[in-house]
């Protein structure tokens, strides 16, 4: 076995690295290669390594299955220029002629018959592997701001729609109806129908106003939060800065309060509610609280779920806080910094 110039405790020290060794002569071909280089390339032992031409054993093929010049090469380059080379992402090959991914760095060294390179490289599968990961999971997120940013935008078309289609054709049908009735004096076929007709414009109003109401986007969170406040069947103290935020925390924000305020409606008991906005340098918090029976369950039903996955998608937080017996509290702090990003 030959080994580089050095005393025993050299060879020792690199023989017990973590990271992969093996030193090249000015050949190009494998001098030294210590137990974590061997392991790493497939081998059982040194000895099937040394003498080995360095570039056709470990580094002849590309990850597309193409040749690899050896005058391509960077790692032998400092045999040549003297330089030291560092490369983050490479592959080199297995002794089953399968590919590692590695990152190494290629130093020169005087060896016996003139220059040659000391490698030190590292398996990167792992950080590929979490790099991976965080690749996917920063796609999904954004995937599920582009479709609460979609839906958002065509609950705003739908409601428009609504508003300047099919309501405002039931209001021409409504006075119509009136002029007949007053033509017709009292017909109860005529006040029927004029009282059926009503209740549809209601019922389409509040249909409009579930999809996105007109009074967010033209006067912003304090104003949609004070109309739904007013429409509570319950007291509600509310506290809502006047500011303007990005629309999209702020159609964010109504939906939290919305949803948690017809949670109470439908199932606290409570006997009153808060409603408090608050912002800070960061995010937007948004909290509301009531002294209903609790036990609410944020996985229970859709509402709250959805509640979470469009806070998400701002980079927020939701909390649900509901013990049984002493109310219920729902927290959301939805940043603003990412939303002005990603507006």
């Amino acid at each position: 076995m030959t080994h580089p110039p050095g005393s025993d405790l050299l060879d020792a020290l690199l023989a017990s690295l973590g990271d992969a060794v093996y030193l090249v002569d000015a050949d190009g071909r494998v001098r030294f290669a210590n137990p974590a280089a061997v392991a790493l390339l497939g081998y059982d032992r040194e000895e099937e390594l040394l003498g080995a031409p360095s570039h056709a054993t470990i580094h002849h093929t590309r990850p597309d299955g193409t040749p690899f010049p050896e005058a391509e090469c960077p790692l032998l380059r400092p045999r040549a220029t003297g330089e030291t080379v560092r490369v983050d992402h490479d592959w080199f090959v297995r002794r089953d002629g399968g590919l590692v991914p590695v990152a190494y760095s290629s130093a020169p060294v005087q060896v016996d018959g003139g220059r040659g390179a000391v490698v030190a490289f590292r398996d990167i599968s792992e950080a590929l592997r979490a790099l991976a990961e965080r690749v996917r999971a920063a796609e999904l997120h954004a995937s599920r701001a582009r479709i609460v940013a979609a839906a958002d935008a065509e609950r705003r078309r739908l409601g428009r729609d609504l508003h300047d289609g099919a309501q405002a054709r039931l209001v021409n049908v409504a006075i119509a109806l009136q002029l007949a009735a007053q033509r017709r004096g009292d017909d109860d076929l005529v006040a029927d129908a004029l009282g059926e007709l009503r209740i549809a414009m209601d019922e389409l109003r509040d249909l409009a106003s579930g999809l996105l109401p007109a009074v967010l986007t033209n006067r912003g969170l304090g104003a949609a939060v004070e109309t739904l406040t007013a429409r509570a069947p319950v007291p509600v103290t509310a506290s809502v800065p006047d500011d303007r935020y990005d629309e999209s925390v702020e159609v964010a924000a109504y939906f939290v309060v919305a949803e948690a305020l017809a949670n109470v409606a439908k199932h606290a008991e409570a006997e009153e509610a808060w409603v408090e906005v608050a912002c800070d340098a960061d995010a937007l918090a948004v909290e509301i609280r009531d002294d209903g029976r609790g036990g609410a369950d944020r996985e229970a039903g859709s509402g709250l779920r959805g509640l979470a996955d469009r806070v998400a998608a701002l980079d927020g937080t939701l909390e649900v806080d509901s013990p049984p017996g002493g109310g219920t509290r729902v927290r959301a702090r939805l940043p603003l910094a990412t939303t002005r990003a990603a507006a």
